[in-house]
C-alpha cells in the first residue's frame, strides 16, 4: 500500500512539474523581457512596423561567424540551381565567432540573399549552408561588418497592427533591411499595466 501511495505521489509530482514547465515555455515565447522595435523591409517590397524582434529567439549574445576576406567566386550548382560559394573550412570550427547584442545594432542587411555559402566535408559529410549579413552598428561612425549566419536562422517579430499584433517568422533571404529603432523593458510596461488595473479595481470597489 505504501509503495502504491509513493508511486501515485511521484506520478502527480511529475505531471505538475511538466505542466508548469509547459506553461512557462508557452508564456515565455509570447513576449521577451526586452522589447526591440523598428522596421522590416523585405526583398519582396513589403515594409512593416515591428516589435518583439529576436534572432533565433535571442536578443543578446547572438553567435555570428566573421566573413572571411578571401573566398572563391560564386558558382552555379546544377543540382540545387543556386549560386554558391564553396568553403574549404568549416565556419563553426575555423572562423571567429562574434557574439552580437541587438542593442548594439542599428541595422541588419542581407545584400545577397540568393548566394549561399556552403561547407561540406569530403565524402558524405553534412552540408552546412550560410547567408551573408551586414551589421551596421549604432555608434556614430555607423561601423559596417559582415558575418555569416546559418541559412536556417529565422528572425521573429510582431507586426504592429491596429487590429492586434501579427507574428512574423522571417527567413534571412527575405530581409532587405531590419532597422532597430530602439527598445524598452517589457517588465516596466507590464508593471505599469498591472498597477493601473489594480487602481481601477480599487476605485470601483470604493477603496
Amino acid at each position: 500500500m505504501k509503495r502504491l501511495l509513493f508511486l501515485l505521489v511521484t506520478l502527480i509530482s511529475i505531471v505538475c512539474i511538466n505542466w508548469r514547465t509547459a506553461e512557462t515555455t508557452i508564456e515565455g515565447n509570447l513576449k521577451q523581457t526586452v522589447n526591440f522595435y523598428g522596421r522590416l523591409i523585405t526583398h519582396q517590397g513589403k515594409e512593416y512596423k515591428v516589435d518583439n524582434i529576436s534572432i533565433s529567439g535571442k536578443y543578446k549574445q547572438i553567435a555570428m561567424y566573421d566573413k572571411p576576406r578571401q573566398y572563391p567566386k560564386p558558382t552555379l550548382n546544377p543540382t540545387t540551381n543556386q549560386r554558391e560559394i564553396v568553403l574549404k573550412l568549416n565556419p563553426k570550427n575555423n572562423f571567429i565567432t562574434s557574439k552580437i547584442d541587438l542593442s548594439e545594432i542599428g541595422e541588419i542587411r542581407v545584400p545577397k540573399p540568393n548566394i549561399i555559402w556552403v561547407y561540406q566535408r569530403e565524402g558524405r559529410g553534412r552540408r552546412l549552408e550560410y547567408i551573408e549579413i551586414t551589421i551596421i552598428s549604432k555608434n556614430k561612425k555607423k561601423t559596417k561588418n559582415s558575418y555569416l549566419l546559418e541559412r536556417t536562422t529565422k528572425v521573429r517579430c510582431d507586426e504592429v497592427n491596429v487590429a492586434g499584433p501579427v507574428e512574423k517568422i522571417v527567413p534571412l533571404s527575405a530581409i532587405n533591411k531590419l532597422i532597430i529603432e530602439g527598445y524598452s523593458l517589457r517588465d516596466n510596461i507590464d508593471t505599469k499595466s498591472q498597477n493601473n488595473t489594480r487602481m481601477k479595481k480599487q476605485k470601483n470597489n470604493g477603496v
